[in-house]
């Protein structure tokens, strides 16, 4: 088939093309050999994680959920070799690395069991996610997703909802990027927040039946987000607070042309 790694940019370049049906095969066949390759060379085996991930996604995107939920399966044990395979070749960083992305491949398989009806599955995924990076917003907001999705009430999911507005608060200032509102969590990735708000302004509705403790504490925490944004569009908080602090913390303690003439 070739060099794995042109393989994977190519079918990358497809998935951004819309061309789901070609790159499903090519990253389906790349799995494929590199799974039937004994003795994988520690590069070969990091192809291997890819594709199978990748693989999980471009099924994801085509509702395939049975085979998405297969890939991922296959992908756990492949990336559980690869960072063993990292440590013994005294990677350490990089086996740190590929270890937290297991918490986005939960999210993922969540996801994939959730559409499928199984929300205890789906629940246990996203803990899963929230255990290895408790930072990561989608892991707090899915479980409510999937109540909703599933059982169309948020009865019962007062747990989940306090995970979310404790998560919302842990999460550090609002940013805004390129006309975009964002959070920003350490150790994380980045979370878009127009579609978040909607999806909460949505499950805070009484319609829904979220326990009364954990609306509060998501509206709160809604509400303070929402002061950000406006602060932000006002000119009153930074656009990007922890840039700003350390382009300020950058800055002289003494000015120049004082010390230079005393």
């Amino acid at each position: 088939m070739g060099d794995p790694a042109t393989v994977i940019d190519q079918y990358r370049r497809y998935v951004q093309d819309g061309r789901l049906e070609i790159s499903e095969v090519m990253a389906s066949e790349l799995s494929d050999l590199l799974l039937a390759k004994k003795g994988r060379t520690l590069e070969e085996q990091g192809h291997l994680v890819t594709s199978l991930r990748d693989l999980a996604s471009i099924h994801e995107i085509r509702t395939k959920w049975k085979e998405s939920r297969a890939a991922s399966g296959m992908l756990v044990k492949a990336r559980k070799r690869y960072v063993k395979l990292l440590k013994k070749n005294n990677l350490a960083d990089a086996a740190k690395e590929a270890a937290l992305k297991e918490a986005d491949d939960e999210v993922l398989r969540g996801r994939v069991r959730a559409h499928e009806g199984a929300l205890r599955n789906a629940l246990g995924h996203y803990k899963r996610a929230r255990h290895i990076q408790p930072g990561l917003i989608e892991a707090a907001f899915r479980p409510l997703d999937g109540h909703e999705r599933i059982k169309s009430t948020l009865k019962g999911s007062g747990k989940s909802g306090l995970v979310l507005a404790k998560t919302l608060a842990a999460a550090g200032p609002v940013t805004k990027v390129g006309g975009s509102f964002e959070l920003h969590p350490d150790g994380a990735v980045i979370q878009p927040l127009e579609p978040l708000i909607s999806d909460i302004s949505r499950w805070l509705g009484v319609e829904l039946g979220l326990p009364a403790k954990s609306a509060v504490a998501l509206g709160n925490a809604l509400k303070e987000i929402q002061r950000q944004m406006v602060a932000i569009e006002e000119g009153e908080q930074a656009a990007n607070s922890r840039l700003q602090s350390a382009i300020d913390s950058l800055e002289p303690s003494m000015d120049y042309h004082t010390y230079s003439g005393g």
